[in-house]
């Protein structure tokens, strides 16, 4: 019997969750086989208390080894234009001779549903990202929700923009005419936004978006939209547990449909947005409005390109130890940040 099974006849849902039936004959082999040895047994996320996931440690198992850099610093930043406590990064350098101009930076943010993760959580990506595309990487350690809902993620990740284009220059030695930004999952949803709001504002200018299974439409769910439906008992983010994150992000419901919660609603000129690679999975509630984002984008002459990885859930891209599509799709964001940071192949640095 399945956990949405169990839920409607009323029983207290406990583990083993075998795969969903819906899913069972359409899922990717080995994300299946580790998830039959190493996730089914455990309490999914939206059935137990908030502090029991944040205590549990690895968000999502399956992780890579860490590539190597050459530093990976701390730092807490101070606010411009918002109110709160000092910001916590991460700052990525990588191996080899500096540009003369400053290393191309690329501003990073964990997925986690706003309500997860912490500055720990996709460090693999982070490093493969610093080491292989010879860039500075700045992971955020947003608030979270539900202690700080909506729009507090959004105010720490351009304070953090601010901070790279300011004081993390110098400390940093950056070239800021080199700026991407990506994330995944609800730190993909950031990353569009952050382009979203420079776009309008005439500022800083962004040269690439790196989205994973962005969240970039929240007023989606199993009415209105076929992937929705499709995956509505897929395995690590299924229809009611994305609505959990929603609801303590967005606890307003007004809030849904703004643009900076979703940013395929987005009313400005998409024309100005940067080139984008985005990584969804077919299984994956958030697929098709990953898919729309690129379609937008593509519509206004923009870029895009989207990669469906085949028969995956959500959390591909974090199980890149375990899954040929994690390591496929980190290095589909490797290769683009290495392109677009040093489009003539022998100035990279050694």
């Amino acid at each position: 019997m399945s956990v949405e099974q169990r839920l409607v006849s009323r029983d207290h849902p406990e583990p083993p969750y075998p795969l969903h039936p819906s899913v069972a004959d359409r899922i990717d082999s080995q994300y299946a086989s580790f998830y039959n040895k190493h996730i089914m047994k455990h309490q999914q996320v939206h059935l137990q208390p908030i502090e029991a996931s944040r205590a549990s440690g690895t968000l999502i198992p399956g992780a890579g080894p860490l590539a190597s850099v050459a530093k990976a610093h701390d730092y807490l930043i101070p606010r411009k234009e918002t109110t709160g406590p000092d910001i916590k990064v991460r700052a990525f350098t990588p191996h080899g001779s500096m540009p003369e101009e400053g290393w191309p930076v690329c501003v990073y943010f964990h997925g986690g549903g706003w309500v997860l993760g912490t500055i720990d959580t996709e460090n693999v990506i982070a490093s493969n990202l610093c080491a292989r595309a010879k860039c500075v990487v700045v992971a955020v350690d947003y608030r979270l929700a539900p202690e700080n809902p909506f729009p507090a993620a959004v105010d720490d990740s351009w304070e953090s923009v601010l901070w790279v284009l300011g004081q993390g220059k110098e400390i940093l030695q950056l070239d800021t005419t080199k700026l991407a930004t990506g994330g995944s999952s609800a730190g993909g949803n950031l990353a569009a936004i952050m382009c979203q709001r420079a776009a309008a504002l005439g500022g800083p200018k962004f040269s690439l978006q790196l989205l994973s299974v962005p969240v970039t439409d929240n007023t989606a769910d199993t009415e209105n939209s076929r992937s929705w439906k499709e995956n509505e008992h897929t395995p690590a983010l299924p229809a009611p547990k994305m609505m959990w994150y929603r609801n303590h992000y967005l606890p307003n419901r007004s809030d849904w449909s703004h643009p900076e919660a979703s940013p395929l609603l987005w009313k400005g000129d998409w024309s100005k947005l940067p080139h984008a690679v985005i990584v969804v999975g077919e299984l994956d509630v958030l697929r098709d409005e990953g898919q729309q984002f690129g379609e937008k984008l593509r519509d206004s002459g923009v870029s895009a390109d989207v990669h469906v990885m085949k028969g995956q859930p959500h959390p591909f891209i974090a199980m890149d130890g375990v899954l040929d599509a994690g390591r496929e799709a980190i290095t589909h964001f490797c290769d683009a940040l290495r392109k677009t940071m040093y489009p003539a192949p022998n100035i990279v640095p050694e």
